[in-house]
């Protein structure tokens, strides 16, 4: 009896001198919302997190001058939280305020002012007819946009594009390769399922989400040799997990422009920082700069610049640092002169 009474006194002094009980468990990194909808917790933004999305935007902004020094356009798009574009599916306890609602507007402004062109995802999302549809634009059951997301998001770059008459110029002087769609007439089970995965036990269970296969098919290019050489991409794509082939992003790019798109994907545990430095250190990059350089990051991401302490600790970087890197990796390729 005084063995259990002595270690109940101590879980309690910890729990008061260390301002927390210590039996409390990290939060499920996925939320339950209505009609069988889950979330990804870490979407949540305040304005506690505006000091390291400023210096996001600051690395971003010095990084695309270094680019177009060197004859690369850099366009980038934001892909914005699951959380605002079907709020109406969030769980009671979690809603969008002032902030949160006005967070993309206000990151897009602050990349613009700082010379960055970038794409607005998130109205084209919200005005999109399929939002409210049999074929969203977000999975259900994970943190990742649909095929139909996907092709959403790439027309929303492609007309972008068309309203610069920088970028539009040159796409222009790019191939072009023609790219066909086929959508498959039954639905199969989507491989989407990260957020069940993160849930905590004993949680529902989840069927598999059921999506029609999109294939996009590159026809014979009229510009290869006798030998079957083909003309070097000159559009490239450097993305998150949105860009993976799976979700179709980077054929949809490809069917919009009918153009070819060089295609780099990094998963989330690396982060954005180390995707782009990894690819400007690829020979795909080295030896064939991209005259457009299209950034896919999620917006969530704007708030773990390279320095974020909350990734793995070898993806943990020095700001200055990463950006005295990539420059010189610009330097050092072949690039093109403007």
């Amino acid at each position: 009896m005084k063995t259990k009474l002595a270690k109940y006194l101590f879980v309690l002094y910890l729990s008061v001198f260390l301002s927390e009980p210590v039996w409390s468990a990290e939060p499920a990194t996925a939320l339950i919302g209505k009609d069988e909808w889950l979330f990804y917790r870490y979407e949540i933004a305040t304005s506690n997190d505006d000091a390291p999305i400023n210096q996001s935007i600051n690395l971003i902004g010095k990084f695309s001058k270094i680019l177009s020094d060197h004859g690369t356009s850099l366009l980038v798009a934001m892909v914005p939280i699951k959380m605002r574009i079907y709020s109406e599916y969030l769980p009671d306890e979690v809603k969008i305020d002032e902030y949160m609602a006005g967070h993309y507007k206000q990151l897009l402004g602050a990349l613009n002012s700082g010379g960055v062109s970038t794409v607005d995802l998130n109205t084209a999302f919200m005005n999109d007819a399929h939002r409210k549809s049999d074929t969203p634009l977000f999975f259900r059951l994970d943190s990742h946009w649909t095929p139909t997301g996907a092709m959403t998001a790439a027309q929303a770059i492609k007309e972008e594009v068309g309203r610069s008459p920088v970028l539009q110029k040159l796409v222009d002087s790019t191939p072009a390769v023609a790219y066909s769609i086929k959508i498959a007439n039954r639905k199969r089970a989507s491989k989407g399922r990260d957020l069940v995965n993160q849930l905590p036990e004993n949680s529902p269970v989840f069927a598999p989400e059921m999506v029609a296969q999109v294939n996009v098919v590159r026809a014979p290019s009229a510009q290869a040799d006798l030998l079957g050489a083909q003309a070097e991409p000159q559009i490239a794509l450097m993305g998150s997990s949105y860009s993976k082939d799976w979700t179709g992003f980077s054929d949809a790019l490809r069917f919009v422009f009918q153009r070819d798109v060089t295609s780099v994907a990094v998963s989330a545990d690396q982060g954005s920082w180390v995707g782009m430095e990894s690819y400007l250190r690829d020979e795909a990059f080295q030896t064939n700069p991209p005259r457009l350089l299209i950034w896919e990051l999620p917006e969530r991401d704007m708030k773990a610049p390279p320095d974020y302490k909350f990734r793995e600790t070898r993806y943990v970087m020095n700001n200055e640092e990463w950006l005295k890197r990539v420059s010189a990796l610009v330097a050092s390729s072949k690039f093109r002169k403007p």
